[in-house]
This record gives C-alpha cells, sequence and structure tokens, in this order.
C-alpha cells in the first residue's frame, strides 16, 4: 500500500481546518454567551429553541470541542503523512458533519420565534 499523502488529503485537510476553526470559535461563543448571561440573542438564543440554558450550552460545547478535536487529529495526521489515520479521520469528519446537520435540522423544527 502506498504511503504516500494524495492531493485530495492536502485538499480537504486544508479546506476543513480553518472551516472548522471557524465554526468552533462561533459555537464556543455562543457556548460561552449563554452560560454567563450576556444580553442579546446569543445570551438567550436557548429560549428560542426551548430548551434549557445547560440543554443549549451543552451542544454548543460538545460540538465547539469535538470541531477542536478534529483539528487538531487533521493537523497531526497531515504532518506526520499517516495516511491511514488521515483516511480514518476524514471518514469521522464525514459522519460528524451529518451528525451536525441532522441536530440543527432538528433543533430548527423546535425554533419558536419570539416575535
Amino acid at each position: 500500500m502506498d504511503k504516500k499523502l494524495k492531493p485530495y488529503h492536502w485538499i480537504l485537510s486544508i479546506l476543513i481546518i480553518p472551516i472548522f476553526g471557524f465554526f468552533s470559535g462561533f459555537y464556543g461563543w455562543m457556548y460561552y454567551s449563554t452560560i454567563s448571561n450576556r444580553n442579546g440573542i446569543w445570551g438567550n438564543m436557548y429560549s428560542y429553541y426551548n430548551l434549557t440554558k445547560g440543554q443549549f450550552s451543552s451542544i454548543r460545547l460538545i460540538i465547539s470541542l469535538t470541531l477542536l478535536g478534529l483539528i487538531i487529529f487533521h493537523l497531526k495526521y497531515l504532518i506526520g503523512k499517516n495516511v491511514s489515520r488521515l483516511n480514518r479521520t476524514l471518514l469521522i469528519t464525514l459522519i460528524f458533519i451529518g451528525l451536525w446537520i441532522i441536530t440543527e435540522f432538528y433543533l430548527q423544527t423546535k425554533f419558536i420565534g419570539k416575535g
């Protein structure tokens, strides 16, 4: 088996790392705003989804930390040129993205406009 990284390994990882970094920061900020009772939409967004503050902030924290973990593993395996682990990480990333989209769709069904 060829142990050399293919171009798609580099392209996917270079696209995934900054995108996941952005979303990790975004979801981390939503978590921080919720637990610190900040004023504005991110501080009380949990009420729009008909969730408790703990439920909403837990979901956001789990997503943020998972994204950070995937970034670390992508970087580690890309720098170490570990093809089999990078392929496995890319598969896990695709599964996570699918679950993330399903979760967001589910939360949108619970959305209650407060206007």
